[in-house]
């Protein structure tokens, strides 16, 4: 013991020392590399001495209840790990702070309070070396211990939490009320980023000089550049480290920090593809919009705000039985809320839609209050069905088949707020029928035979009603279309499957191609009727209209399979990060998307190559074989290196039909899906197996140069 109390007292001198003289010439004190992560251990080291102390001060106190000769030496060991503790963690955090990106003012009160409580830590070890006779100096140590240990925990706290972490304002307490007219930017994304990023961005601590917490900090960006670019979800820096693999030291948030749910990075992706407009609102959104369904999500997953009642609904909610039956591919119907007994319907799919899949919800029409029937074809007779739909608050029929004619069939519908015209062929007479229902706030007339003169009239004449027309151009102002809308929901297609185009505009023309040049107002077939492809096909496709802008170019990558196996078995696992649904994942005909590596329609490779076996209930006569991959070159994720294809009746007789390398990218180009396509002679196999290679190290122009590169797949078709 008297050893260790030597030793002890040593180091404390000279850690004390150190810290006294770093203090003193902190301005010039550069922290070598290979000391940083010892900084990093401050957030666990300093629990020790916090824990210590509160011991020491509680054997303190109950210290005559102790007999025998045993507590003086304990209760001196205990003091020295206190002392020995603090020092160390008050080093520690010295290096730590050196990294930058704290708020100076918070960053000197933690850190000339956290060496002052270990000074009092090294008063109350040289005092505890002798008997304690006179305990007043003991004590006085101790307290101011106490009060010291309260303060860095707060200024800590304020570093990491925020400073109204420990007394939060009322502001901080009270949830926001959002409605259609709020910033979306305020109502979806600000939200994310403050449950996700602000703890690492704020006014306290800005990693890599970045303030997320604040408007003019994200527009402004940190050292790494602009947070996001505009239109660009792919080349934004915060959709890019979001994709990076977990273990990436780049990936953000960090590891061990909570991370994006899917839902959460397919929002903010499609809301920097929209713009990232920071002032836009829901209600400013387009029906069509393609941003508007995830922010309407997003809204209806919050929880009711706070001091604001939560709407009561009089019904039962409907049986999970009942909610099974009425839930179908094409017809979805979710709860409004958590633990709401109203429901919200959507249909999918134009083709797949038939009139009784309306009458089919008549199981929920009591609990059923938001229905969402845009791009269907439905008719005016089928309004007398939804009227059935007694407490419905919401209905959406852009894009329909509805002409007015029996828009009174609505009347009974008391609790309508909300109509959604948009795309239709009412007129401003099939409009005033509407007037009569009297919860109505809201119709949605964009794209209508509605002129802007009749529509002033609706206005003037009916006030408690708003008669939403969107922004309506000058006869001198040229605009620019919307793309095409690609009506097939998926792009792993049969032979006989129809790729079908459609644009929301009326007198609008689409021109294609299918042999990789780009279509434009003079080039490329016109889309006239849906078409066909074979094989692997990128499909390119732009509209146009005179005296407007053409859209901008949209491309789809279809993939082809006409035979599918009945196995595919894994002989590699990927990446625990990117498991999918293992080998069933390749033959599901479920794509990925390019946003979003971490959907479970992916796989991803790294560490071993892909090797799979894919197995035919009988020998199929294959003439192609088409694997669709991922490429996003700033996520590290490139075509695989080599590609190997072997064929045979069983596993244990395959013979190497062909091997390819796939062209390797020379640059950072934009994130896509790619096929890589192999020809073969169209012999029987029974069996196929595939092995593909990540790429073993990237290339010197590659940001991550000399690190292995990821392998990326979703599906392997057979042809």
């Amino acid at each position: 013991m008297r050893r260790f109390q030597a030793i002890a007292a040593n180091g404390l001198l000279a850690i004390h020392l150190l810290l006294i003289f770093l203090l003193f010439f902190q301005d010039k004190v550069v922290i070598p590399a290979w000391l940083q992560p010892l900084g990093r251990l401050h957030p666990m080291l300093l629990h020790i001495p916090i824990g210590l102390l509160a011991f020491v001060g509680l054997l303190w106190v109950f210290r005559n209840s102790f007999g025998g000769n045993s507590f003086e030496p304990i209760f001196r060991f205990l003091v020295t790990l206190v002392a020995v503790s603090a020092a160390l963690s008050a080093l520690m955090g010295f290096f730590l702070s050196r990294e930058g990106g704290y708020t100076d003012h918070l960053l000197n009160w933690h850190k000339y309070s956290g060496v002052a409580l270990s000074l009092l830590a090294y008063g109350l070890f040289l005092v505890q070396q002798q008997p304690i006779t006179k305990p007043l100096l003991f004590n006085s140590l101790l307290a101011l211990s106490t009060v010291c240990l309260f303060v860095s925990g707060h200024f800590g706290a304020s570093l990491t939490h925020g400073e109204d972490y420990l007394f939060p304002t009322k502001e901080g307490e009270m949830a926001n009320v959002f409605t259609d007219d709020t910033p979306i930017f305020i109502s979806t994304i600000e939200p994310i980023l403050k449950a996700k990023c602000y703890s690492c961005h704020n006014e306290q601590k800005q990693k890599g000089g970045l303030l997320m917490s604040s408007l003019a900090g994200l527009l402004k960006g940190g050292k790494n550049g602009p947070v996001w670019v505009a239109g660009d979800p792919l080349n934004s820096h915060l959709i890019q480290r979001a994709n990076l693999p977990l273990d990436d030291k780049k990936h953000m948030p960090p590891k061990g920090k909570p991370q994006l749910s899917p839902d959460e990075t397919a929002l903010l992706t499609a809301w920097i593809r929209a713009g990232a407009a920071t002032k836009k609102t829901l209600r400013a959104l387009a029906q069509n919009d393609p941003l508007r369904p995830f922010v309407q999500a997003r809204l209806s997953q919050q929880s009711q705000p706070i001091g604001q009642p939560a709407i009561q609904y009089s019904f039962d909610a409907a049986s999970a039985a009942t909610l099974e039956k009425v839930n179908t591919p094409f017809r979805v119907v979710v709860p409004i809320a958590y633990e709401s007994p109203a429901l919200q319907a959507s249909f999918f799919v134009r083709q797949a839609y038939k009139p009784e899949h309306l009458s089919g919800l008549s199981d929920v029409k009591t609990q059923l209050v938001s229905l969402n029937l845009a791009n269907m074809p439905v008719r005016d007779e089928d309004l007398k069905t939804i009227a059935q739909f007694g407490n419905l608050e919401k209905l959406v029929l852009n894009n329909t088949e509805i002409t007015g004619k029996t828009l009174d069939e609505l009347k009974p519908l008391s609790n309508l707020r909300s109509l959604a015209l948009s795309g239709t062929k009412v007129n401003q007479d099939a409009l005033r029928t509407l007037t009569q229902l009297p919860g109505l706030k809201d119709v949605f007339v964009w794209n209508t035979p509605i002129t802007p003169t009749e529509l002033a009239v609706l206005q003037k004449q009916y006030k408690s009603i708003r008669f939403e027309a969107g922004y309506i151009p000058s006869d001198t102002e040229i605009l620019k279309l919307n793309p095409p809308m690609l009506v097939n929901e998926q792009t792993v297609v049969t032979p006989q499957t129809l790729i079908t185009f459609r644009h929301p505009l009326r007198d609008v023309t689409i021109r294609y191609t299918t042999d990789g040049t780009e279509p434009d107002s003079l080039n490329g077939p016109v889309y006239q009727k849906p078409f066909a492809v074979n094989g692997l096909a990128v499909v390119k496709a732009r509209a146009t209209k005179p005296n407007w802008s053409a859209s901008d170019l949209i491309e789809y990558t279809f993939f082809v399979g006409r035979y599918k196996p009945i196995e595919a078995e894994l002989v590699n696992q990927p990446n625990p990060q990117y498991m999918g649904e293992g080998g069933k994942t390749l033959i599901d005909q479920k794509k990925g998307t390019i946003d979003n590596f971490k959907d479970a329609a992916w796989l991803g490779f790294r560490e071993k190559p892909f090797e799979a076996y894919f197995t035919f209930d009988q020998p199929i006569a294959l003439k192609s074989v088409t694997l669709s991959v991922g490429k996003n070159i700033g996520s590290f994720i490139m075509p695989p290196a080599s590609i190997e294809l072997w064929g045979g009746p069983d596993k244990a007789h395959l013979k190497l039909l062909q091997k390819l390398q796939p062209e390797q990218p020379q640059k950072v180009i934009p994130a896509r899906i790619d096929g890589v396509y192999m020809t073969l002679k169209g012999e029987p196999y029974s069996v196929v197996k595939v092995v593909a290679r990540p790429v073993a190290k990237l290339p010197a122009w590659h940001p991550g140069k000399g690190q292995p590169g990821w392998f990326f797949v979703d599906e392997v078709l057979f042809n």
